[in-house]
């Protein structure tokens, strides 16, 4: 299936970025992921963001697995928000998240933000495509996506 990021003529699409694809982009970015980075450096598309999104990033960025120090985890922070579109999501009801609660914070996300995608590589938001607000995507299917709503330039 071909999916096509509907937005107004001569607007970057709003993506809500799956965290781990993030982290992947920031500190390993090689392939697909230096794409991606590209995108929203350049202002291909507007990656959105909230405080469970942003707290959840710099969770992952300061996992000792990745051995970054504290300024070197700023640094990675601050490359990221000035291309990042804040959104405010209302609080959830207490008791009311089932399941993986950053599944449900990417959701909440899309759905404030009004995202044309999610990106994400996790399998089970992968299956729920066809009952989410937006087109949920691999990196290369919003890459290919991205690449048919402004074919002018490449990614790669």
């Amino acid at each position: 299936m071909t999916t096509v990021l509907r937005t107004s003529p001569g607007r970057p699409p709003r993506v809500v970025i799956d965290t781990a694809v993030v982290v992947s982009a920031l500190v390993f970015g090689g392939g697909a992921s230096a794409a991606l980075r590209h995108a929203w450096q350049t202002g291909r598309c507007r990656p959105m963001l909230c405080r469970a999104t942003l707290t959840d990033l710099t969770d992952k960025l300061a996992h000792p697995r990745l051995q970054l120090s504290r300024s070197e985890q700023g640094e990675l922070v601050a490359e990221y928000l000035p291309h990042a579109v804040r959104v405010s999501v209302p609080q959830a009801e207490a008791g009311s998240a089932t399941g993986d609660p950053m599944a449900l914070a990417f959701a909440r996300l899309a759905m404030a933000g009004r995202a044309h995608a999610l990106v994400t590589g996790d399998p089970e938001m992968l299956c729920l495509a066809d009952r989410f607000v937006c087109p949920v995507l691999t990196l290369d299917d919003f890459l290919a996506a991205l690449v048919r709503h402004d074919p002018v330039t490449t990614l790669r």
